[in-house]
């Protein structure tokens, strides 16, 4: 993976962290800034993010995002005949198909771990 992949994954983890670190006014800034994010460009979404978590009301995300970005940087070392990816896990897709890009996965990783706003939560379901 490139930094800027590495950069892109160790936000992502923050993303599905149980521990709840981002309040809910970071959650709507970050669904506006999300909104913006280009397409097919891993430097400048890593660049965005990394921007973003450098606000010092965000100082415990960017300590959780640069031990997430340690843990998966290169010098890590991992054993690639047991564990293939960050945490154990194998890829999502099979061989011979194209991976998702990190707009894909950031876009996933926001949608399945973003609290619902009370807007969402009070309109029914079709």
């Amino acid at each position: 993976m490139s930094v800027d992949q590495n950069s892109i994954q160790a936000f992502i983890q923050i993303l599905k962290s149980p521990a709840n670190l981002i309040s809910p006014t970071d959650w709507d800034e970050l669904l506006q800034l999300w909104s913006n994010l280009p397409e097919n460009d891993d430097t400048e979404i890593s660049g965005i993010l990394d921007n973003w978590l450098r606000n010092p009301s965000r100082s415990q995300l960017l300590a959780a995002y640069r031990q997430n970005l340690r843990s998966i940087s290169p010098e890590s070392q991992m054993n690639l005949g047991i564990n293939l990816g960050l945490g154990g896990t194998t890829s999502p897709t099979k061989r011979g198909e194209s991976s998702p890009s990190s707009k894909e996965l950031l876009d996933n990783a926001i949608k399945n771990n973003a609290p619902l706003s009370d807007k969402q939560k009070s309109q029914p379901t079709p």
